[in-house]
């Protein structure tokens, strides 16, 4: 076995003369010392640099479009847009799941301030259960429930004495209608307008919905509740304390329900869904 390993390397690397010659003049012009071992090196080495070479070419040119299954730059654009759609909708899942996670925190009376309040600490206003909490609207429907901490069961003439401040100066657009379920009028202000609360109270709901956009809910004396939507921008937590005037949002369009930026202005007591025009002058 020896024998026969040194005869094939003894083989391998026998030099053979490669001579280049003038066949007009019979000159040498070129000659070289070749091996097997030389020759099968420098093949390899050439069928390495074509190796290297075609993939560069398909990495770097447009010619790896021709390779079956390779995806073409417009699938790669449609790849790359339905993964940023997808990152989109996961946003506004969580979103909405932190909607109704507060919807159901109001309903059970769970409703505290997560973050501590730079003045001091704040009294958590509880709530009694409710039966009904299928949907937003639901939650103040006429004789469901009480969303005051208060025992008070004043009637709606004392509301005649209350100077309610106005939430936001612009046009009406759409008036207060409760055959058809407008419970609010809507106003049109200035871009960016700041919005108001009317009167003090406390922050019971601050949070973004996909159907109103950012949504803000203020718990008045007498039983009262202001609730103010198609918000840009909130600018209060729950449990914080407001009085009347302070702002509490910007004016804006978000909402599926929204038709244009203004703002949704609604006044419920015990419940009950009031005209805000009757007490309010926009």
């Amino acid at each position: 076995m020896a024998e026969k390993a040194r005869n094939f390397i003894k083989k391998i690397t026998r030099n053979f003369r490669l001579t280049i010659i003038d066949q007009e003049r019979y000159m040498e012009v070129f000659s070289t010392s070749v091996s097997r071992l030389k020759a099968w090196l420098l093949l390899f080495s050439v069928f390495l640099m074509s190796l290297l070479f075609i993939l560069l070419l398909f990495f770097y040119t447009p010619f790896k479009y021709l390779v079956p299954g390779y995806p073409s730059p417009k699938i790669v654009e449609m790849m790359a847009y339905n993964a940023m759609m997808v990152d989109s909708l996961e946003q506004e899942l969580m979103i909405r799941d932190s909607y109704l996670e507060k919807i159901r925190a109001v309903i059970s009376g769970e409703i505290v301030d997560e973050q501590p309040d730079k003045t001091g600490t704040t009294e958590q206003v509880s709530f009694a259960p409710m039966d009904d909490d299928a949907i937003f609207n639901e939650l103040i429907g006429p004789d469901k429930y009480k969303f005051s901490y208060l025992s008070s069961d004043e009637d709606f003439s004392e509301l005649s004495r209350i100077n309610f401040f106005t939430p936001i100066k612009g046009v009406i657009i759409n008036k207060y209608n409760a055959t058809p379920g407008h419970f609010g009028t809507d106003i049109v202000g200035k871009e960016n307008s700041f919005i108001a609360a009317v009167l003090d109270g406390t922050v019971i709901f601050a949070e973004f919905s996909v159907t109103t956009g950012y949504v803000v809910q203020i718990q008045h004396d007498f039983n009262l509740i202001s609730i103010y939507k198609h918000n840009y921008e909130i600018l209060v937590r729950p449990g914080d304390q407001v009085k009347a005037g302070t702002v509490i949002a910007i004016m804006g369009d978000e909402g599926e329900y929204s038709t244009g930026p203004h703002l949704h202005f609604e006044l419920w007591q015990n419940g009950v869904p009031l005209n805000p025009e009757h007490y309010i002058t926009f």
